[in-house]
């Protein structure tokens, strides 16, 4: 096969990098950067969730990425581990203009220690530092400096850090403060946060659902790059492609990246099969160990079934009485763990009584790791 010339890869299916080809997501970009500029907004809070690799990280920086030149805005990065008040406060005052920073300085009892920046507040007998009142001093300077602020923290849990910044967060939205909150993370998490008793305000957020990306709009990307970008794809091709990636966020990405780096000029069902076998150990290897892992043992069991059931059947819906009767566990038993399957977006419903996987390729892996692992 010749190879054409090289040229720049639209595709990237590295995790937490904005790709070239960003598709399907633009209105909720624009829909969450607008809602935050806007106080009254439910948008001021947002929470992203969906399944590894739909693409909650690279959507939250772009949403950042659209605030980081206005000087009215300044976006902190927040890791959900660790002193994150601390962490909060500091990154607050290494990016202000020199204006803002000389304010905070000047702020009674908050002393500044240069090299790696150290923020204490020390009130008259009291010498411990306290970052929830620093924060709250340094969130007035900002409010009448017409500034901003939008924190960002990727992959949330249910965690002690978490739930004490929320509630800390709360109390700054609930006093008036300018500030903004983008919170990452799985279903099950975010379920976990909206659930707890503390968090209850998390309740009035917006929140996002990445759900599979519509195919006619992936057929149309993989057109456009391949044909727009010195290759071709023919229809049968580019339909097959489609369907391989199953609007699986990461899969499309992943997929192009591959047939983008074959070097191919024209994308042929032969190259297609020749990437193939790295698509579906990339896909496994990158993304679905982890979802497995995650897993409960019943869980487990359902999903093993179903894989199970697409290979008996030869068709990607699995009804659910096979899969009753393959684990003899009556419908009612099961309904849970098939609930709580959907809810992860592990799986999907296809109408009354038939399930299928959302993710290209699952069921073929899961039996490969039956055979494999036992």
């Amino acid at each position: 096969m010749q190879k054409t010339k090289a040229s720049e890869n639209p595709f990237n299916p590295s995790f937490g990098r904005v790709p070239p080809v960003f598709l399907d997501r633009e209105n909720t970009i624009d829909k969450v950067t607008e809602g935050l500029k806007n106080i009254n907004s439910p948008y001021q809070t947002t929470l992203i969730y969906g399944l590894r690799g739909s693409g909650k990280t690279a959507i939250m920086t772009d949403i950042c990425n659209n605030f980081r030149d206005d000087k009215k805005w300044i976006v902190v990065n927040l890791a959900p581990t660790g002193d994150m008040l601390q962490v909060l406060v500091s990154s607050i005052y290494s990016q202000a203009e020199s204006g803002v920073k000389k304010l905070i300085k000047n702020i009674t009892g908050v002393k500044v220690s240069l090299p790696g920046l150290q923020i204490e507040y020390r009130q008259q007998g009291n010498t411990s530092p306290s970052y929830q009142i620093i924060l709250e001093e340094i969130l007035k300077v900002l409010k009448e400096k017409g500034i901003s602020l939008l924190i960002a923290i990727d992959e949330v849990t249910a965690s002690s850090e978490i739930r004490e910044f929320a509630s800390i967060y709360q109390i700054m939205i609930r006093n008036g403060y300018q500030v903004g909150l983008i919170m990452t993370g799985l279903p099950k998490h975010i379920s976990e946060l909206l659930n707890d008793n503390v968090l209850t305000f998390l309740m009035r957020s917006a929140r996002v659902n990445l759900k599979p990306l519509d195919l006619f709009v992936v057929r149309e990307a993989y057109r456009k790059a391949f044909n727009g970008g010195g290759r071709s794809i023919g229809d049968d091709v580019l339909l097959k492609v489609t369907r391989m990636s199953d609007g699986y966020a990461y899969a499309f990405q992943l997929l192009g990246y591959l047939l983008w780096e074959s070097g191919q000029g024209a994308i042929t069902d032969d190259v297609l099969d020749e990437i193939t076998p790295e698509f579906k150990l990339q896909l496994y290897r990158n993304v679905y160990t982890k979802i497995f892992e995650d897993m409960s043992s019943k869980d487990r069991e359902f999903v093993f079934a179903m894989a199970e059931g697409e290979k008996v059947n030869g068709t990607s819906d699995v009804e659910a009485a096979y899969i009753s009767k393959t684990l003899d566990k009556p419908a009612n038993y099961l309904a849970n763990y098939r609930k709580r399957l959907m809810d992860s977006q592990v799986i999907s419903s296809k109408g009354y009584g038939i399930v299928r996987f959302t993710l290209p390729f699952f069921g073929e892996y899961l039996r490969d790791l039956k055979l494999l692992y036992g």
